[in-house]
């Protein structure tokens, strides 16, 4: 077999040495921890790498749906066909109301039965969709990946979900979010009759893997518990026993639940789970509701499908995670009512099996943990190597030529936090932003924080504030063509965390950087406010 063509000029130092290094972890069946600094091109590395070994299904997983952006840029430049998997219900044209996809506890239940009974005719012409023409749009399209769906959806009539899927049989290279492979309801549902072992898998930015167990999250309040009472009797044939069952789960919660929080506090998990309630009996009534809805819905004609929502979806998914054992309980105060959060608190109960069955591992991030992050952190026990390129390769950044100043008088630490204070800090924003020349990314521990300093900066500078509707593509576009251009940004967010600007030849285009605050997370909080939280069904693409 020849060998594989490199897409750029030159390898830098260590590219090609990472490269032979994961030629040999697949050879293996192994784990390659892979420390690397960004700008290093350890992408390219790790893509050639799986080449040069020959790898026949690779499956390379990134946090957030921006993340999949360098790894599809690097797969073009290799010209090497792929296909992606990513937030199925925000590409579902059926389900889609208004630009609002169904939430996601609603969603797969919704199109798992409209499939079924061939409601959806975006799926029933999957199979009728060329897919060398879906390689070829892959390949050449400027535009990644969302507008990729659209263009399936709009000139092929077909699901963009599911015919992206249909490819995974036919490329070697299927990029996907996390919950495509770590959620073994999601990797089984979507990826049969793939077993773990039929994947070469990467994982970019393996050091958010210490919070993957996030994805199993669950949060209800009460007041849910008390509407799906009144679904179950209304939407069920003899519905009275769900609803016994429901109101013995909402007795059993008030009974735990503190009189005054202040901060989140561990409950009783045992005291919910001895008390009586048949909780087959309340994942069965989430079955029936959705069924019933759905009927009605169809009833009215087939786009009401995507209006059904059911508030016991959300009840059978917390219990779901609630009967795991390895969750716990807890009540986290929020604005009129506790959040009842069941979740696990070890990652290793959601990577554990994937990464010990996957056929071969890397790991790859600019910030992994150095010891034995894979053993003692992950829990996942099988053949490893580590390596932190800086020292086994030497630095490629040189740093003397960094610069670096810290202001001491001002802080977004908690307790200081005032109008005062964020106008002081929007002045130091304003005045690096005017004094510097070049690209500037200003990072932010919170939404919060971010919103109420830019808040205060003048109207004349040229700025981007990150929000829900940011496109990477346009953030790119203006930090290559306007000199001084500020990015505002949030920690781990979808303009931060694996993100890189850089030029065609991989360079480096921001001039500055600034951290306005460190993103610690609030101490009365499970989960930190920034950069989207938990990871969802759609891999935290909402950050």
């Amino acid at each position: 077999m020849a060998e594989p063509v490199f897409p750029y000029k030159e390898f830098r130092k260590g590219q090609r040495e990472l490269a032979e290094l994961v030629k040999e972890t697949v050879e293996t069946g192994s784990i390659l921890s892979v420390r690397a600094p960004t700008g290093f091109g350890k992408t390219s590395s790790i893509i050639y790498g799986l080449k040069l070994a020959g790898a026949d299904r690779v499956l390379y997983l990134v946090r957030t749906v921006n993340e999949l952006y360098p790894v599809i840029r690097e797969l073009r430049r290799f010209k090497e066909p792929f296909t992606l998997l990513f937030s199925a219900r925000r590409s579902c044209p059926l389900m889609t109301v208004e630009g609002r996809p169904p939430p996601p506890e609603d969603f797969w239940d919704n199109c798992r039965i409209a499939r079924v009974k061939g409601i959806c005719q975006y799926y029933t012409r999957v199979d009728d969709v060329d897919l060398d023409e879906v390689k070829q749009l892959l390949l050449s399209s400027g535009d990644m990946p969302v507008p990729v769906s659209k263009k399936i959806a709009e000139e092929k009539g077909a699901c963009p979900f599911f015919t992206l899927r249909r490819l995974v049989d036919n490329v070697t290279f299927t990029v996907a979010t996390y919950p495509y492979f770590f959620r073994q309801d999601i990797f089984q549902g979507v990826l049969e009759p793939f077993d773990y072992s039929d994947f070469v898998v990467v994982v970019d930015e393996a050091h958010t893997l210490a919070t993957v167990h996030s994805l199993l999250e669950r949060r209800i309040k009460g007041s849910v518990i008390e509407k799906s009472i009144e679904e179950v009797r209304k939407y069920v044939e003899n519905g009275e026993a769900y609803a016994e069952e429901l109101e013995k789960l909402l007795e059993a919660v008030n009974r735990i639940l503190p009189d005054k929080l202040r901060r989140p506090e561990r409950l009783d998990k045992e005291a919910v789970l001895d008390s009586g309630v048949d909780f087959e009996l309340i994942l069965d009534a989430a079955e029936a509701v959705r069924e019933k809805k759905m009927e009605e819905a169809v009833l009215s004609g087939p786009l009401m499908v995507g209006r059904v929502r059911t508030w016991i979806s959300k009840v059978a998914l917390w219990v779901e995670t609630l009967l795991l054992p390895e969750s716990h309980l807890f009540a986290e105060p929020g604005d009129e009512e506790a959040d009842l959060v069941a979740t696990p608190m070890d990652p290793s109960v959601v990577v554990r099996r994937p990464l010990e069955e996957a056929k071969a591992v890397i790991l790859a991030s600019g910030t992994l943990p150095r010891g034995d992050y894979v053993q003692e952190l992950l829990g996942v026990n099988r053949q490893r190597r580590y390596i932190d390129t800086d020292v086994v390769f030497g630095r490629f950044v040189k740093h003397a030529n960094i610069y670096t100043v810290v202001a001491r008088d001002v802080t977004t630490r908690y307790r200081e936090r005032s109008p005062y204070m964020y106008k002081r800090l929007s002045a130091y924003v304003a005045l690096i932003s005017r004094g510097l020349s070049g690209p500037k990314l200003f990072v932010y521990p919170s939404y919060e924080v971010m919103r109420k300093i830019t808040g205060y900066l003048p109207v004349s500078l040229n700025i981007i504030i990150e929000s829900r509707d940011t496109n990477i593509d346009e953030v790119e576009d203006a930090v290559r063509s306007e000199p001084d251009i500020g990015i505002h940004a949030v920690a781990s967010g979808k303009l931060v965390e694996g993100v890189e600007f850089v030029d065609d030849e991989g360079r480096n285009l921001l001039h500055t950087v600034v951290m306005v605050g460190v993103p610690y997370p609030q101490p009365e909080r499970l989960h930190q406010d920034y950069g989207g939280g938990p990871l969802e069904e759609d891999g935290g693409e909402e950050g």
